[in-house]
């Protein structure tokens, strides 16, 4: 009876981790902050305008789409600003995923943290260094014991990443986390030289200071979402189902003559969000 009692659980352990999946497939199992990666996809230490943070280090692993999206950001980058500095990619998850002593998530293959680029006084641009945060002016220092130098938020860089990551339909970016002041430096740019409105309304939406821990003054945290085929395979996510993951081409031609104010309505409305869009909209006119 006792070895029939912890066959049964072991296979009730089994059946609450998804189902099984051939063994090159890469799955994002669980949720973020407790999960695990099966077959994951490395990053190399270097690459078209970027770079790893912890060459060498294990914590390199993700589901295909982020490590793509990744990349590819970081090459458009380079192509757009020639002379940029690389963007410095810190870790993403461990091998297997699971408890990472730096992270309370990345162990799903579904995290990564992007350090800031960066210039000098002259606004030539510099290393990324990711124990620098910034404030709302986009003026950070070194601390004493690193030599106290000031960098400067690239703004221009910085969101020209940022549109890159929430513009690919593809990746499925969730959550960009920043803090507050950093957001508005980056959407206060947007409106002046963003020539994509959907690009700075994603942005509004995505990008997002956490409402405990880390403001994330120093570095952007990317998450992508589970989508649907993940979430068959056992990935759990929380938070939003963002309107715009949902027959995007049709979106592009139906909300293209409207308003700022009816761009929210539609995007919203079409998820069956009607309470959220007449929200959206109060805000929009008491911001206004």
């Amino acid at each position: 009876m006792r070895i029939l009692a912890n066959v049964l659980v072991a296979l009730l352990a089994l059946s609450a981790c998804g189902p099984a999946v051939p063994g090159d497939v890469a799955v994002s199992r669980g949720k973020t902050n407790r999960g695990w990666l099966e077959n994951g996809t490395p990053l190399p230490d270097r690459g078209p305008g970027y770079v790893r943070a912890r060459p060498g280090e294990s914590t390199r692993f993700g589901l295909p789409r982020l490590v793509a999206t990744i990349e590819g950001s970081a090459a458009s980058v380079a192509e757009r600003f020639p002379g940029s500095a690389p963007l410095r990619v810190g870790d993403l998850s461990a091998p297997f995923g699971g408890r990472h002593s730096r992270h309370g998530s990345h162990r799903s293959g579904r995290d990564v943290d992007l350090i800031f680029y960066a210039t000098d006084a002259m606004g030539r641009p510099v290393r990324g260094r990711g124990w620098i945060a910034y404030d709302r002016f986009g003026v950070g220092a070194e601390p004493d014991s690193r030599g106290g130098e000031v960098a400067f938020f690239d703004t221009a860089r910085n969101w020209h990443l940022v549109r890159e990551l929430i513009m690919n339909d593809d990746a499925s970016v969730q959550w960009i986390f920043v803090s507050r002041g950093l957001k508005a430096r980056l959407l206060s740019y947007a409106i002046e030289h963003e020539p994509d409105a959907e690009a700075i309304f994603r942005a509004t939406w995505i990008l997002h200071q956490p409402s405990r821990g880390n403001p994330h003054a120093d570095h952007f945290h990317v998450r992508i979402a589970c989508g649907a085929t993940q979430r068959a395979l056992g990935c759990r996510e929380r938070g939003p189902v963002w309107s715009w993951w949902h027959d995007v081409q049709a979106k592009r031609l139906s909300y293209a003559p409207f308003s700022d104010e009816g761009l929210l309505e539609n995007l919203l409305a079409e998820a069956g969000e009607e309470e959220g869009a007449a929200a959206a909209r109060e805000r929009f006119a008491s911001d206004s």
